[in-house]
């Protein structure tokens, strides 16, 4: 079985066609230039077929060694979704139940863990702190992430430090959470996780130029990181090895083996269709409420599900200290995915990946490469920074918003943003009349979008707002 889907997958991996080669090239290196990234690669799948995979500059400056196609970058938190995807495996062979509490699976636990299941790790609802920071509401976890941990003591220093909130009540991004699930791989299965993924999903997808992160293990072609220090490149900062071989962050690949596990994510061989749905459906908190994030929409079992020019969309970023970010997004309805590595930890590959999108397709154009207008309605505007600022504060923000949209958002802590208001500037790009259109969310018909450049909490983000009939906020996208 997993012969003959080899053999599928890698018939519809010789067919590569050409897409607007030099446009991307052009594209990419200015990104690459403006954002001071060494090293990149990036890969393009439609219809289930790769249909451009390049890699550009340094895997290593020091030695001035150049990135090849094999050349294996940190994807960073883009593992939670390849560990999901295990996980669903499992679920698949009868193995585990999404619903099936972490009481089977680790001893001792407290008494306020033990309604913690399956499916709450994967959708970060489980209250769990986040082992690299609970940013912005929640006190932060005491840990050390350059020192080693066996597995019972990093458990008990989450233990220890309590929960965000009681079980499915809430969402809050957890990489500690699929930390666990690696271990609870390790239980089910008698075996290292990585040693599980490399037989179930690694080698029957032909993923040569894919690892699981070993600091001990010399590794061909791994890429060195960087990030900017005082405005120049610096060798990035260090993390011990507990942290950086979890299941959440521990994934090595390259652009086009990413790109396979995508192929066969979508093939129906290895995971069935059923599957990747669950994947793909929105998480509910235990009020029936869907799962809510900031800036994008919805949580799924492992992937962040949204909306990008009106089409959804399953996406996960990564970023690791230890130099790298990367970015994943499949337009869920024009089954294109795009991928984008890079060994910058400050870089922006969510703006290169939907750059490239709209030189594939037009009207896929990102707001940052939208042509500023004037604001023709600046009350609308001031709406819609009221809205951020006082939803991201925990404050009342319902009349701004519509009935259904206001139904799935659950309160933000009120224990502090750091600044007066989370919202620090919202400048307008553009706005499109997409009444006919057919666009919807959470049941409203949307009649605008609007485009803004924000910065928010801190981070500089490009904000996609969503308008119902009425003219209220029906939903929001960002990157």
């Amino acid at each position: 079985m997993r012969k003959k889907c080899f053999v599928i997958l890698f018939a519809l991996l010789c067919v590569c066609v050409r897409v607007n080669a030099e446009n991307i090239d052009e594209y990419v290196k200015a990104e690459m230039a403006e954002q001071h990234i060494p090293g990149l690669s990036i890969s393009v799948v439609r219809d289930g077929r790769i249909v451009f995979a390049k890699t550009y500059g340094m895997a290593n400056v020091e030695f001035n060694a150049p990135a090849t196609n094999d050349t294996e970058f940190a994807i960073a938190s883009m593992t939670k979704s390849i560990t999901a995807s295990a996980i669903m495996l499992l679920v698949q062979d009868g193995k585990l139940s999404l619903d099936d509490t972490i009481t089977k699976f680790f001893d001792d636990l407290p008494e306020s863990w033990r309604t913690i299941t399956i499916r709450h790790l994967l959708s970060h609802t489980s209250g769990i702190k986040d082992h690299y920071r609970d940013f912005p509401f929640y006190p932060p976890l005491t840990i050390n992430r350059k020192l080693e941990y066996t597995d019972e003591e990093f458990i008990k220093a989450h233990t220890d430090g309590g929960l965000n909130f009681t079980p499915g009540t809430q969402f809050a991004y957890s990489s500690s959470g699929f930390s666990l699930l690696g271990l609870v791989i390790k239980k089910v299965t008698g075996k290292p996780y990585a040693d599980f993924f490399r037989e179930r999903i690694f080698t029957p997808l032909g993923m040569d130029h894919t690892h699981v992160i070993d600091l001990s293990r010399i590794i061909s072609g791994r890429a060195s990181g960087y990030h900017m220090h005082n405005g120049a490149l610096a060798n990035a900062r260090y993390s011990g090895q507990t942290f950086l071989g979890a299941a959440d962050v521990s994934v090595i690949t390259s652009g086009s083996d990413l790109a396979r596990w995508e192929i066969g994510l979508s093939a129906g061989n290895l995971w069935k269709k059923k599957t990747l749905d669950e994947m793909w459906t929105p998480a509910k908190l235990t009020n029936g409420i869907e799962v809510a994030s900031f800036p994008q929409a919805s949580s799924g079992l492992g992937f962040g599900l949204g909306v990008y020019e009106g089409h959804p969309t399953a996406a996960h970023g990564g970023s690791l200290e230890t130099g790298f970010s990367s970015f994943m997004v499949t337009l869920r309805d024009r089954n294109m995915s795009i991928n984008v590595l890079t060994n910058n930890w400050d870089a922006s590959p969510s703006r290169i990946g939907f750059g490239v999108a709209g030189l594939i397709d037009p009207s896929l154009t990102p707001p940052h490469r939208m042509k500023e207008q004037k604001d023709p309605a600046p009350e609308i505007t001031e709406r819609v920074k009221s809205f951020f600022s006082s939803f991201l504060s925990g404050n009342d923000a319902s009349n701004l918003i519509t009935p259904e949209l206001a139904t799935r958002l659950f309160p933000t802590p009120k224990s502090s943003v750091g600044t007066p208001s989370p919202v620090q500037n919202i400048s307008f790009i553009s706005d499109s009349d997409v009444r006919g259109k057919g666009i919807v969310r959470h049941g409203v018909g949307i009649a605008a979008m609007r485009h803004y450049k924000a910065a928010i909490m801190g981070d500089n983000i490009f904000l996609t707002v969503y308008f119902g009939q009425d003219g209220k906020i029906a939903d929001y996208s960002g990157y």
